[in-house]
């Protein structure tokens, strides 16, 4: 114990001593350091096959790895405006779809098997495709590729699972406010309908089929558009027999690619403004049209963006952020592309209450770069932020081949980084001067605010900043509008065929006596991977309260409405939270689809039933009668069977989790319970392909429903 106590002593005698030693302060930006070895580029070899492929091969024995990276000259700025989507799904499916020799799936377990992957995609201004398998699977690696790149067969199911992903992603579009922000942005700068700019919709993503995918990729995909990059741990010779047996029979024809279209551009300045009300911080971004790679002052312009926005100790950051505390985020870049020119933005995050003054104190920074000589400080950091990252250029041999296949393709020197290395090592303070007033132009900015303007500083119209004009960022629904025929004729067949619809099911009476409804059953969802059969409980009180519980795999989830609140749980938390208005809105909307409702209210005045054809559903005639709002747009379809008046289907344009698209319910099994016709089972296809069925077990009509059933859980 004294031992203990004795060391302890010690220790803390040594430690005042040390800290009592009066060491002079050091001037750390006088420290000197060694020059950084010299950085050469690796032998890379370029060989031409007869058919035009460009092979730039670069060995690397470090690892039993071999890889390569393969570039399309094709993009999706060769798809038609009307079906954007169809080049990047024709990348993914190429893969997915499988081949003539082997199925997607017959792919996924061969390379599963061997630890590898081979991948493809097709971007804006290119198509891809990577391979990464052990050395000694080389072979198969490369007879994968070629039968992707060559033999592709775009199965149909496939095409199906990547639409569903692409109306996913448009669903969930609008829930991030800087991802609504960057979009916008960008619309801005190239216009909406620029391959640079636009995005997929609903109807651009229906209206791909699968013989788009096959002419897309038998247009493109020629050798004479194809460079690889090999790299890894393989033998020349045997390497190059490999190639030569899987692609030199790859025949050479078809029509140059064009290049990719010009920018318009006009120095314009704007205000533009993207309601967003459920946030308590505005999203902004300001700025113009950038640069290219190519431009004499591109050096220059590097160390202009490190020191007006570039990160830390930035002029931005230390102004907007440090200085004034007016931003969670702030930066500005300004980007250049080789082939066409990039974007100038500055992006600030802040809270509602001060968006206007952070636009102000951004654009002063802007104005600032016009008239403020660089310091040196300001010299060191914005040439220390390219140099000294410059070494992570060659930290992977992935870096270099695919980076000299790149300027090959574009017709850049090898050397052309070290080229702009020692531009940039040149730069001067005057340069930078010069170019922030040749590039920079403050009174041509575009700006950009995603938030809720009632919350702000001031009003952006009285800002100062110019005439303000709103986006509207609602998602256009894929639904094609057919017209009706709203003739006297139509609407007497429509009420006809509804009304003998109803009393085929029960009658108008007893359906206008259901006040609440209950039911239990199993909800089975259609996912790639399978079925997923989930438990599901449901209580409702007419008009407008209702609960919903699912149970899935262990976790209860609940969906709850009660006149104008509701509440939902939160599928990434577990935590039961209140809807947000803009849910309950929507979910007003769905609930107009309810039959039991649109059955009780078939004989009000505004009730628009309106004959809207004869089909076929199940192998029986039908009767297709449309109900219209009190706006006259359709809420949905209703078939009945045209001999016995019974209920067969709904159909209407709706959202689930898979996003937007044409849903069809088939109604079956059914039973009568308090008078009336209930279906037990439900089907719900999409675009033909069913997602979700429902078995109900129990369904009670006019059941004792307490009260606090719709209270928060």
């Amino acid at each position: 114990m004294k031992n203990r106590i004795f060391i302890t002593a010690a220790t803390f005698i040594m430690v005042a001593m040390i800290t009592a030693i009066s060491v002079p302060a050091q001037d750390v930006s006088k420290l000197k350091y060694p020059d950084l070895n010299k950085l050469e580029i690796p032998d890379v070899e370029k060989i031409t096959l007869d058919n035009g492929i460009r092979l730039y091969l670069l060995k690397d024995k470090s690892l039993p790895i071999f890889r390569v990276s393969a570039r399309i000259n094709c993009g999706d700025h060769l798809e038609p405006l009307d079906k954007a989507g169809l080049a990047s799904m024709c990348g993914s499916v190429m893969r997915t779809g499988g081949t003539s020799k082997w199925t997607g799936d017959e792919i996924d377990e061969m390379l599963e098997g061997i630890g590898g992957s081979v991948e493809t995609s097709i971007g804006t201004l290119s198509g891809n495709a990577r391979v990464n398998v052990l050395s000694d699977q080389t072979e198969l690696g490369l007879e994968v590729l070629a039968q992707i790149l060559r033999h592709p067969v775009f199965d149909e199911d496939k095409l199906e699972l990547a639409k569903v992903q692409e109306r996913s992603m448009i669903s969930r579009r609008n829930d991030n406010g800087q991802g609504i922000a960057f979009r916008e942005y960008v619309k801005l700068i190239y216009g909406p309908e620029s391959p640079y700019a636009r995005h997929t919709e609903y109807a651009t993503v229906n209206a791909v089929e699968r013989q788009d995918l096959i002419d897309f990729h038998a247009k493109y995909y020629k050798p004479q558009n194809v460079q690889m990059a090999i790299w890894g741990d393989f033998d020349r010779d045997e390497l190059m027999k490999l190639i030569n047996t899987y692609f030199s029979d790859w025949k050479k024809e078809g029509d140059p690619v064009p290049g990719p279209p010009k920018v318009d551009y006009k120095f314009e300045s704007g205000v533009y403004y993207v309601n967003k009300a459920d946030v308590n911080q505005t999203n902004i971004v300001l700025g113009h049209i950038g640069g290219l790679t190519t431009d004499p002052d591109y050096a220059e312009r590097i160390v202009m963006n490190n020191i007006l926005g570039g990160g830390f100790g930035s002029r931005l950051f230390n102004k907007v952020r440090s200085k004034e505390g007016l931003a969670y985020a702030v930066f500005g870049v300004y980007t250049s592309n080789i082939t066409y020119p990039g974007v100038f933005y500055n992006y600030v995050s802040t809270k509602s209450e001060t968006s206007v003054k952070a636009i102000h104190e951004v654009i002063k920074q802007i104005k600032g770069m016009h008239v403020d000589l660089p310091t040196n400080d300001e010299m060191r950091m914005g040439k220390d932020g390219y140099l000294n990252s410059f070494v992570f250029n060659f930290d992977t041999k992935a870096e270099v081949v695919n980076r000299l296949m790149n300027y090959d393709f574009h017709g850049l020197p090898d050397d052309y980084l070290f080229m702009e290395k020692e531009r940039v090592e040149k730069v001067t303070p005057e340069g930078v001067l010069e170019a922030s007033k040749k590039n920079l132009r403050p009174d041509a900015l575009k700006i950009l605010v995603v938030g809720k303007e009632e919350d702000f500083d001031m009003p952006l119209d009285q800002a100062g900043l110019g005439t303000v004009t709103s986006i509207d960022i609602t998602i256009p629904s894929g639904e094609e509008k057919q017209e009706l025929a709203m003739t006297p004729e139509n609407l007497a067949k429509g009420a006809e065929i509804m009304a003998n619809g109803i009393a085929a099911a029960g009658g108008l009476d007893n359906f206008k006596n259901i006040s609440s409804v209950s039911m239990k059953g199993t909800l089975t969802l259609t996912m790639p991977q399978g079925e997923i059969p989930l438990q599901i409980e449901e209580q409702k009180v007419l008009p407008d309260k209702s609960r919903t519980i699912i149970n899935a795999f262990g976790q209860t989830m609940y969906d709850i409405s009660n006149g104008t609140t509701g509440w939902k749980t939160n599928q990434m938390t577990g935590e039961v939270v209140a809807k947000t208005e803009e849910e309950l809105v929507k979910e007003q909307k769905e609930e107009r689809r309810n039959l039991i409702k649109l059955f009780q209210q078939s004989d009000s005045p505004d009730f628009k039933a309106v004959f809207s054809g004869v089909g076929t559903e199940g192998g029986a005639s039908v009767n297709q009668v449309a109900i219209l709002d009190e706006n006259s747009e359709t809420i949905c379809t209703i078939s009945f069977n045209a001999q016995t008046s019974e209920l067969v289907s709904m159909s209407y344009w709706g959202e689930t989790p898979m996003g937007e698209g044409s849903l069809v319910q088939v109604y079956g099994n059914f039973i009568e319970t308090s008078g009336v016709k209930i279906p037990m089972t439900l089907t719900t296809n999409m675009d033909g392909k069913k997602i979700m069925s429902l078995s109900i077990s129990q369904y009670d009509i006019n059941g004792d429903i307490p009260a606090t059933a719709f209270d928060k859980p």
